[in-house]
C-alpha cells in the first residue's frame, strides 16, 4: 500500500510539471501527460480499501477514535499549507493567476467543503486541496454509517454513494456544491471497498500464494492507464481511470510483496509530497528555468531536478512539520477529558 501511495502521488507530480511546462512555455498543448492525474484516482480507490479495512476490524467501531485519527493525519500539515497559500496571495498577489486571498476564500478552505468562494469556484486555496474535499466527505459517511448503524461492511455507504452519482448523473445540478459532491468520481471509494472485500475473501494476504495471477492482473492495470498517456480525459473518469486504478491495487497485494524501504519511506513522504509539491514545481518553471534557459537541458533532466527537489522538500516536511504537528494534534485530541464533579447533596 506504501508504494502505491508513492506512485500514486509521483504520478500527479509528474502532471503538473507536464501541465505547467506547456502553459508556461507554449508548448505543443495536446503533449500533456494527462494519465499522471489519474494518481489522484488511485489515491481514492486506495482511501476506499483503508476505510473498508479499518471498519472491518474486530470489537466496536469507535467513532471519536476514528474521527480523531483521521483530523489528525490530515488536518495539521494541510491547514499550514492552505494558511502559507493565502498569505503569498494576500502579500505577493502577482504570483497567482486566479488564487483569490479572501478571509472567506480562507475559512471554506480551511473546512474541507467544497462551496463556492468569492472567486466563483469551489476549489480551495491549495489548488490540490479539491480532493482532500472528497476525501473528508467520505469520512463523514463512513463514520455515520459505521458508528449510527454499524455497517461494518460499508454497503450503506456504497449505496448512498451510487444514489448521489446516479442522482448527480440524472438531474444535472447547476449548483456547484451539489455539483461537485455528486461527482462521479465518488464511485472510486466505492471501487476501493470492493476491492477490499475481494482481497479479503481470497484470503487476504493469502493472496501472494497466487503471485502469478496478481502480477497479471497488476500489468493489466498499469498497461490501461499507459494506453491513455495523453489522452484528455472529460467524462467517465472512474470507467477510464479507476477501474484500471482497482487493478492495480488489487494485483499490487499481491505482486508487490518484496521489502524495499526506500519505496516505504516514499510511501510515507506521499501526503507532504502531494500537498507541497505544487511550490517546487511551479518555482522551477516559473522562475528558474527562465534563469537557466540559455543552459541547453532536455526535458527529462529538468522532470529529473523537479522530481528530487519536490522529493527533497516532502522529505523536510515530512520529518520537520507533518509527522511532529500530527503527533501534537494526536496527542491532543487523545487528551484526557475532564468528568464533572457531582455537586453534594444538601442533604450531605
Amino acid at each position: 500500500m506504501q508504494y502505491l501511495r508513492a506512485a500514486a502521488a509521483l504520478a500527479v507530480v509528474f502532471f503538473h510539471m507536464s501541465v505547467l511546462s506547456q502553459e508556461t512555455w507554449a508548448l505543443d498543448p495536446e503533449r500533456i501527460d494527462h494519465v499522471g492525474a489519474a494518481g489522484v484516482d488511485l489515491f481514492f480507490v486506495i482511501s476506499g480499501f483503508i476505510m473498508a479495512m479499518i471498519v472491518a476490524r474486530p470489537g466496536r467501531f469507535d467513532g471519536r477514535d476514528f474521527w480523531i485519527r483521521r483530523v489528525a493525519r490530515v488536518v495539521p500539515a494541510y491547514w499550514l499549507i492552505t494558511l502559507l497559500v493565502f498569505v503569498l496571495a494576500w502579500t505577493l498577489p502577482s504570483l497567482f493567476n486566479s488564487t483569490v486571498a479572501s478571509l472567506h476564500n480562507l475559512v471554506v478552505s480551511l473546512s474541507f467543503v467544497a462551496l463556492e468562494q468569492s472567486d466563483g469556484n469551489t476549489g480551495p486555496l491549495l489548488v490540490v486541496g479539491w480532493t482532500l474535499n472528497y476525501e473528508m466527505a467520505f469520512y463523514v459517511l463512513v463514520a455515520v454509517t459505521a458508528g449510527l448503524f454499524a455497517d461494518r461492511r460499508l454497503l450503506a455507504a456504497s449505496a448512498v454513494i451510487i444514489a448521489i452519482v446516479g442522482a448527480g448523473v440524472l438531474i444535472h445540478p447547476v449548483n456547484p456544491t451539489l455539483e461537485f459532491y455528486s461527482n462521479p468520481i465518488l464511485l472510486e471509494f466505492v471501487f476501493g471497498i470492493l476491492v477490499y472485500h475481494a482481497w479479503k475473501w481470497g484470503g487476504g494476504r493469502a493472496l501472494g500464494a497466487r503471485r502469478p495471477i496478481s502480477i497479471v492482473i497488476f500489468a493489466l492495470g498499469i498497461i490501461l492507464l499507459a494506453s491513455q498517456w495523453e489522452r484528455p480525459l472529460q467524462d467517465w473518469r472512474p470507467f477510464f481511470w479507476g477501474v484500471p486504478a482497482m487493478a492495480v491495487l488489487y494485483g499490487g497485494l499481491g505482486a508487490l510483496t518484496f521489502t524495499s524501504p526506500l519505496l516505504a519511506r516514499l510511501g510515507d513522504w506521499s501526503y507532504a509530497l502531494y500537498i507541497t509539491h505544487v511550490f517546487v514545481v511551479t518555482f522551477y518553471i516559473k522562475h528558474l528555468m527562465s534563469a537557466i534557459h540559455p543552459i541547453s537541458l532536455p526535458w527529462q533532466a529538468h522532470y529529473l531536478i523537479m522530481t528530487v527537489a519536490a522529493l527533497a522538500v516532502a522529505a523536510v516536511f515530512y520529518t520537520l512539520v507533518e509527522r511532529p504537528l500530527s503527533r501534537l494534534m494526536l496527542a491532543w485530541l487523545r487528551r484526557p477529558r475532564p468528568h464533572p464533579v457531582p455537586e453534594p447533596s444538601h442533604g450531605a
